[in-house]
């Protein structure tokens, strides 16, 4: 517990050297994301979030380009997990519907399968009268 205190208290010091340190605002601003991005790899997320919560919101952290680029680049990737989860969960609905049962192994493959491959899937599904139709896709 000892070693977690000194190195929250060297994080801590190091924030307040950003905040201090003869920088303009956007300097500081992507000095302080390069740090928490950088506390990340050592401390867990509560950690974190305690010590850089008030200096984010004096600085206004969130204006940085840095942020943002972060920012967008994960609302891309959760824009991209969530339509290919509704893709998947679509294929499997329409599935269900059309076989009443499916083997949980076709299950389990359409579960893997990546956006492009249910898109075919959902594309055909007309055309996919049986299970054997369905391996053709999987």
């Amino acid at each position: 517990m000892l070693i977690d205190r000194k190195k929250e208290e060297f994080l801590r010091e190091c924030v307040e050297t950003i905040v201090h340190a003869p920088l303009n605002i956007e300097e500081k601003r992507q000095s302080l994301l390069r740090a928490e991005i950088f506390a990340g790899l050592v401390f867990d997320k509560p950690v974190i979030e305690q010590i850089f919560r008030e200096v984010e919101k004096m600085l206004n952290i969130e204006e940085s380009a840095g942020y943002r680029r972060i920012f967008e680049k994960g609302m891309e990737k959760g824009m991209e997990k969530g339509r290919q989860e509704t893709l998947r969960e679509s294929v499997l609905k329409l599935l269900h519907k059309k076989f009443k049962k499916i083997p949980r192994p076709y299950v389990d493959k359409i579960k893997s399968l990546d956006e492009y491959a249910l898109g075919l899937i959902l594309d055909n599904i007309f055309e996919i009268n049986t299970l054997s139709d369905l391996e053709e896709y999987l």
